[in-house]
């Protein structure tokens, strides 16, 4: 891939080129680090790179590029959130995204869709589009640009693939929050896998009061299900040793009720259910998922 004047380190470079070369690139993207204005330069040209009429790409010469580059082609549809301002992107914006996402492109093979300082996005944002995420039309693309991944839910994280243009500033101020929500889910998982009432118990006590890592917890035991099942079918590097023993402890029903009381306390806690009961609900839901014959 041509990166023009843009200067990124040699392995972001590496993969980026990779993808796009062999055309393996993913229906949905998150750039990260760097400045705004390298994010958005990186934007421009990989919509360039994926739409681009020549072999090198992208050539910046073609009409394809050049309508890019001036922001006049049709089916480049550009999303700009204000940097550090929670909630600059509404949720009707998102919602008209998901709607065009659906129209035939106007003459490329498809719209691509790019959100830039997407931290702008509130909780309902982020759920909003992650449903067009989930489900995407073969004829859209998107692209979120940010200053760092922990400005995104972990749903979202489990549905793009990430570039991190440099290191990723902000991330030190999150990554204890981060750090201690993975810690409580591992637990939970190790308890669950001993059908431990009290260890269960004393893995999530970290989550009382504190409602952000409840529900980042919830979202990486959700991603970890996720992932438990998939390992029932297929290997998949990105799958770690824990799901793979999750995955063969339980049945794929159990697995799958397990979401979906995990899914229910994660609308109830956005709802600010009370925190200590939504401790004490996910040990109960969370037992109540193992057969009577297994427990």
């Amino acid at each position: 891939m041509n990166f023009g004047k843009l200067q990124l380190n040699d392995e972001v470079k590496k993969r980026i080129s990779s993808a796009v070369d062999s055309g393996t690139l993913s229906h949905a993207i998150l750039l990260t680090g760097g400045t705004e204005k390298e994010r958005k330069e990186l934007s421009v040209l990989l919509s360039q790179a994926l739409l681009c009429e020549n072999h090198e790409k992208p050539c910046l010469k073609c009409d394809t590029c050049k309508k890019i580059k001036s922001g006049n082609h049709p089916d480049i549809i550009l999303t700009e959130g204000e940097a550090g301002k929670q909630k600059s992107i509404k949720i009707d914006t998102i919602r008209s995204i998901r709607s065009r996402a659906f129209i035939v492109p106007n003459e490329a093979p498809y719209q691509i869709f790019i959100i830039l300082e997407a931290s702008g996005m509130g909780e309902e944002a982020q759920n909003a589009l992650l449903k067009i995420l989930e489900e995407p039309p073969a004829t859209a693309r998107f692209i979120l640009a940010s200053r760092s991944r922990d400005d995104f839910r972990q749903t979202i994280l489990s549905r793009v693939t990430p570039f991190a243009i440099s290191e990723d500033s902000g991330r030190a101020a999150g990554e204890k929050e981060n750090t201690k929500a993975s810690k409580a889910a591992e637990e939970i998982f190790s308890a669950l896998m001993t059908k431990n009432e009290a260890r269960i118990l004393l893995g999530s006590a970290a989550l009382e009061k504190d409602k952000k890592t409840f529900k980042a917890c919830i979202e990486k035991m959700i991603l970890m299900l996720r992932n438990s099942i998939i390992a029932k079918y297929k290997d998949e590097e990105n799958i770690t040793l824990t799901e793979n023993k999750f995955s063969a402890k339980f049945t794929e029903k159990e697995i799958i009720n397990m979401m979906g009381i995990l899914k229910e306390l994660l609308s109830d806690a956005d709802k600010n259910a009370n925190d200590n009961l939504l401790v004490t609900r996910l040990t109960i839901g969370l037992m109540s998922c193992i057969e009577s014959d297994r427990s």
